[in-house]
């Protein structure tokens, strides 16, 4: 009896903080929002009608609700070009929403700012030109996950999805690379290359075909900064491990990428990372075949790619809308949790994505997310098939989301070859090992 009680206690508390999550907040405003406009016929009525009556919330949660159903609101008016409205809409969400404050509020804040964009430049009050703005975005991408790294790093042990999405890529690469004497590692966004210590680490130590020589090459903008990633693996690899290594920089950013920039020998047993990088090649498809016809080139056993997974960009404007919310809802409340410390990973990051994808939709060429099926489909039209991750990997990360501070909070599942990993139920990230059809 006393186990059941305990056992009844844990669900409730976990289906407690389910509820409180920032994602099944914004879906509760959406209802709300949806159930309000089919009794009133006006969603602007819902500032003068605020509902707040026997929710069973808590007076911080229910607040938190009524801002994100005026964002939502905001949302409508703005879809509907009634821009005078949800100018004076975001101008409430502003007296309640803040940088600094719940994941809620910082949500609404950054999404705020993203409608005024976009009503700016729909009145033509927007000053910068939308191809500059566009550019800018993209250079900053890499600059802030180069520089962000290394911070973010020292806080990994207590980035649980994180951990799994690297020791399962590393292991999927490890088991493709096990008879190989010489291996050519390609990582299309190095950030701070510590992941793979271990995985030189495990190289080092195989006995049953012992490794010649590792290369590692590493495709970016910055090559000082990618040349100190280098040293630091290159000092790993002498110091600690006694191994031959090599490290290569390509300067070039992805769009731009040539076959014969990775001097790639025949000996080599070339495998391909992507750790959340190419989903920034999405919107320029022509583009992203020439990256891909690029990758077939070289050749590669194995390619795994770690993505974000959702459907950011839909032709309607509230179901975009919603899709992004949803999504950044989740990592906002995860970063919550995880990020503390590292308060420019959503000042500067979340903000500059949500503010391009919100102000630019409906145009083409604007950086988004996909979920599954985008990537799915677009592998398939390269000839690649999904492959089987190792079900040691699969076992390690349910074991380490059972174990950690955060039970119940990060999960994991397989949508076929794919692992999915969640946060308080909403997919957020996943990981998955692809091979070219010969």
């Amino acid at each position: 009896m006393e186990a059941k009680k305990r056992g009844d206690h844990a669900e409730e508390k976990q289906e407690s903080v389910v509820l409180s999550s920032a994602p099944t907040i914004m879906k509760i405003a959406r209802q709300r929002l949806l159930n309000h406009i089919a009794q009133k016929s006006d969603a602007y009525s819902i500032i003068f009608n605020p509902p707040t009556a026997n929710s069973g919330l808590s007076p911080e949660l229910e607040q938190d609700l009524d801002l994100a159903e005026l964002l939502q609101a905001s949302a409508q008016l703005v879809a509907t070009r009634k821009f005078d409205r949800a100018t004076k809409f975001l101008s409430l969400c502003d007296q309640s929403a803040s940088a600094a404050g719940t994941p809620v509020q910082r949500v609404v804040y950054y999404f705020a700012d993203a409608l005024q964009h976009r009503i700016d430049r729909e009145i033509g009050k927007m000053p910068i030109t939308r191809e500059a703005d566009i550019e800018a975005y993209s250079n900053d991408v890499e600059e802030l996950v180069m520089d962000l790294e290394p911070a973010v790093f020292a806080k990994r042990p207590l980035f649980p999805y994180r951990q799994v999405t690297s020791f399962t890529g590393i292991q999927a690469i490890l088991d493709s690379t096990k008879t190989a004497k010489r291996v050519h590692l390609i990582d299309l966004c190095i950030k701070s290359g510590s992941h793979w210590t271990t995985f030189m680490q495990t190289l080092a130590d195989r006995d049953e075909c012992p490794l010649k020589h590792l290369k590692i090459s590493s495709v970016g903008r910055s090559k000082k900064k990618m040349e100190d990633v280098g040293r630091r693996l290159s000092a790993f690899a002498a110091e600690t491990l006694n191994i031959s290594f090599s490290f290569k920089t390509v300067v070039s950013d992805l769009r731009n990428l040539k076959s014969e920039s990775f001097e790639v020998e025949a000996d080599e047993v070339v495998a391909v990372y992507s750790d959340v990088i190419l989903w920034t090649m999405l919107a320029w498809p022509n583009d992203m075949d020439s990256l891909m016809e690029v990758i077939k080139s070289l050749n590669p056993c194995i390619i795994v790619l770690v993505e974000g997974i959702a459907n950011t960009y839909l032709p309607d404007f509230i179901d975009s809308f919603n899709e992004t919310l949803y999504y950044f809802s989740a990592l906002t409340d995860c970063s919550e949790v995880l990020h503390k410390g590292v308060p420019i990973y959503e000042g500067f990051y979340i903000q500059k994505v949500i503010r391009n994808m919100i102000t630019y939709h409906g145009e083409e060429n604007v950086p988004r997310h996909g979920n599954l099926k985008v990537w799915r489909d677009l592998f398939a039209k390269f000839g690649m098939v999904e492959t089987d991750l190792s079900h040691l990997s699969l076992i390690e990360a349910s074991l380490l989301f059972d174990k950690s501070e955060f039970r119940g909070l990060c999960t994991c599942e397989l949508d076929e070859k794919c692992l999915v990993i969640r946060w308080k139920k909403t997919p957020m990230i996943c990981v998955s090992a692809w091979k070219f059809q010969h």
